[in-house]
């Protein structure tokens, strides 16, 4: 527990962060006086920051190290999370764009620190790391409904739980060993954008479908919770949690289910599931069946993202950080108009339409699934 300690604390904090910020999405658009259209468009700032943050991030890794990297990143953005519950259009267009980049930077060095501790000691710990954000947004997400329900502001939430990162943080830099992660010397001549491979176009194609839902759930699931299940604030938590509960469950087993199903045939029950949930959460005729709908969510999409760093960093080439920092830029290009294009049909379609447009997504993950395993993509039940 020790060797995980470090990371998974990192994970759950970057996760507390996040969704106390989603999870009062609806009454930060209430401030903000826009229509859903206006606040997907606004919620682009993020991808555009990670765009920018994207040909530095390996760089400021490898020289700051990994370990300063992520703390200092994660204070950041703890810093500028209240001030997203206050500002104007103008001012939140900014903030996010600034939460984007930050965030993007500390997902490489957090990545590279969990990797990097995985070849060091021989032990599996990126998915249970991952599993520990799962946690956070777990905590957050009923400490969000608990909030809510009692009028707690979202200025003094959002500053609460950046109290907390910022405290958690200086705990992890000393539980941190100096050699979590392999130090690389920067290479100055590394290219702008470090640009993505077949192999690693491949590894986006394969989770694209999961990616797109379980960004849909952080973007629009608490309005759906809301808007079309009728739940009130503290109700509305505790259904989100059910997603995360599924989330942190499958991705705290995920290294044992990796070793013992493989890489592939978890992808496929993945699709499964999340397709299931996808399909339940818009026929749900109440709260229990929407909860056992994001449950299904959350474990189907939980080992996506790390089976496409776990992929990349073993199929790649190249160093670590450019195998991650060229799969950041695919998946973020890749799915950088999904948020907008779901607020538009959700304001011209209702939300139900923004869910049920993304299941041919989910059946392409499925095909793809045997990418994970060097194979091509797989077209049938008797293929292999």
């Amino acid at each position: 527990m020790s060797t995980l300690a470090p990371s998974a604390l990192l994970y759950f904090c970057n996760a507390i962060l996040f969704v106390s910020l989603f999870t009062r999405l609806p009454a930060i658009q209430l401030s903000l006086g826009v229509d859903k259209a206006i606040l997907g468009f606004t919620l682009l700032s993020a991808p555009l920051g990670t765009f920018l943050a994207l040909p530095i991030a390996g760089r400021v890794t490898d020289r700051l190290t990994p370990r300063l990297t992520a703390v200092a990143t994660l204070w950041i953005t703890a810093l500028l999370t209240p001030l997203l519950t206050i500002v104007p259009i103008s001012g939140f267009l900014l903030c996010f764009f600034l939460f984007g980049f930050f965030r993007t930077i500390f997902d490489v060095a957090a990545n590279m620190i969990a990797t990097g501790i995985e070849q060091r000691t021989g032990r599996k710990i990126l998915s249970r790391s991952h599993g520990f954000w799962s946690i956070g947004l777990l905590a957050g997400s009923l400490i969000s409904g608990f909030l809510a329900g009692r009028g707690v502001t979202p200025f003094f939430h959002q500053a609460m739980a950046a109290a907390f990162v910022i405290l958690s943080c200086l705990i992890a830099f000393r539980m941190m060993p100096r050699d979590s992660a392999p130090v690389i010397q920067p290479d100055r001549k590394r290219p702008v954008y470090v640009l993505p491979d077949r192999t690693i176009l491949l590894i986006c194609v394969m989770v694209f479908g999961l990616c797109i839902v379980e960004g849909a759930v952080y973007d629009w699931g608490i309005f759906f919770i809301r808007e079309v299940l009728g739940a009130d604030p503290t109700a509305a938590g505790m259904l989100y949690a059910t997603f995360t509960i599924g989330m942190g469950l499958t991705r705290l087993s995920g290294d044992m289910l990796r070793d013992k199903f493989g890489a592939a045939t978890l992808l496929r029950g993945s699709a499964i599931s999340v397709g299931a949930g996808v399909i339940l959460l818009v026929s749900a005729p109440g709260l229990v069946a929407g909860g056992f709908a994001l449950f299904l969510i959350g474990c189907g999409v939980a080992l996506a993202f790390p089976l496409a760093v776990s992929t990349a960093i073993e199929r790649g080439k190249g160093q670590a950080s450019e195998s991650l920092a060229a799969l950041a830029l695919t998946l973020m290009l890749g799915t950088i108009g999904v948020p907008p294009l779901l607020g538009f049909i959700a304001e011209h379609a209702g939300l139900v339409a923004s869910f049920l447009v993304l299941l041919p997504f989910i059946l392409l993950s499925f095909l793809m699934a045997p990418v994970s395993e060097g194979r091509r993509p797989w077209l049938g039940f008797s293929r292999r």
